[in-house]
């Protein structure tokens, strides 16, 4: 691991509130994780999880091209081994689409319709059939994906989906939850009490296709989630199911889309509001933006979108803002370890990425208060 030679300038952002403001002083420090890969692993994964073992922090991602579990140690900045696994047989899997490091003999990896438990050979150990146990709750698709990710909860032995209802309209989708969990040892399906917000009522579901619900980890007994329409954090105790939500913010919302001839129009020029990654080491939740394209580049497209990372505090306020360099990291592969935040170093237009190379750099936030 290295750091990187940039120059890093502080970012200062003042909050008003009702109380006095507040004024953080943030200072990332970055490095950089070079791994070197072989034709047999990725430059970039969609579908990863990281995990600490024996000390070590590491990385297992599902390579789409070669249908292998790749799996890396990041604090070496080595490949460790890659398992292929089978489509058909009785290890069969299918593309799988998200995917969570338990342990050696328990690897979650959800393809549509089924979750299935792999040993770290890909072995498959246990198989849910996701239609059979929601087949008779009238709860929608469930779905992990590149914004919700898929996470088991040792202690309360949960796994989570989000709910795509496809049939109803998009004012009927309001008052329906957007999340379920299923019991790994009972098999019992259950409704979270999570629902579109005000802002997605108020314009009646017509956001155009930014409705994706984002989780990827709790912050203690938290599920910390948001909707990609507004810069809106929040949260649901999954012990005493009480909800709260970030009280200091940027207020941002996605406006109404008002033709549908226009909704690539639509998502490019407004903001995608990326999924929040808790920091349980630091006590910080990250969330990205993607923004509106930048003005300055020759092309205006999904590629020229704007990314910044917001950092809130565990009380979800918000504490500063930081902008990323264009054309420079992947979206929404992001993760957190006790080193910091990874950010994929693979934008689609970054001439810098090799395919001899999986780069990530690290965001260590240092908080200071003035």
């Amino acid at each position: 691991m290295r750091t990187l030679k940039l120059s890093i300038i502080p970012i200062i952002f003042i909050i008003s509130c009702n109380s006095k403001p507040i004024k953080l002083e943030l200072i990332p420090e970055i490095k950089d994780v070079v791994i070197p890969i072989t034709s047999d692993q990725l430059s970039s994964y969609q579908v990863l999880s990281n995990y600490s073992d024996d000390g070590t922090e590491k990385l297992i991602a599902y390579n789409g091209s070669k249908h292998s579990l790749d799996y890396f140690d990041l604090d070496n900045s080595k490949v460790l081994k890659s398992e292929n696994l089978f489509f058909e047989g009785p290890n069969g899997v299918g593309a799988i689409e998200s995917i969570y490091w338990h342990n050696s003999d328990s690897i979650f990896a959800y393809e549509r319709g089924k979750v299935h438990v792999l040993n770290e050979s890909g072995q498959k150990v246990n198989s849910f059939d996701l239609y059979h146990l929601f087949s008779d709750k009238n709860l929608g698709d469930p779905v992990c994906n590149f914004y919700f990710k898929l996470k088991y909860h040792q202690k309360q032995k949960l796994i989570f989906f989000s709910l795509i209802h496809h049939g109803e309209s998009l004012e009927e989708r309001a008052a329906l939850p957007l999340v379920a969990s299923l019991n790994i040892e009972t098999l019992e399906v259950k409704p979270l009490s999570i629902r579109h917000t005000e802002h997605y009522k108020k314009v009646s579901g017509n956001v155009g296709f930014i409705t994706y619900l984002g989780f990827q980890d709790f912050m203690g007994d938290r599920m910390i989630y948001n909707f990609q329409y507004e810069s809106t954090l929040l949260s649901l105790n999954g012990v005493n199911q009480e909800k709260s939500e970030s009280k200091v913010h940027e207020m941002k919302f996605t406006p109404e889309l008002l033709a549908l001839d226009n909704i690539d129009e639509h998502a490019i020029e407004n903001p995608h509001f990326l999924t929040p990654i808790p920091d349980n080491y630091r006590n910080l939740v990250y969330r990205g933006i993607w923004d509106s394209p930048d003005p300055s580049l020759p092309e205006s497209g999904f590629t020229e979108k704007k990314i910044s990372i917001s950092v809130f505090d565990s009380d979800l306020n918000l504490i500063s803002n930081y902008s990323l360099p264009n054309y420079t990291y992947q979206i929404n592969n992001w993760f957190v370890n006790e080193n910091g935040l990874y950010l994929n170093y693979a934008h689609p237009r970054n001439q810098k990425v090799s395919e001899n190379y999986l780069v990530f750099h690290i965001f260590q936030f240092g908080q200071v208060e003035n």
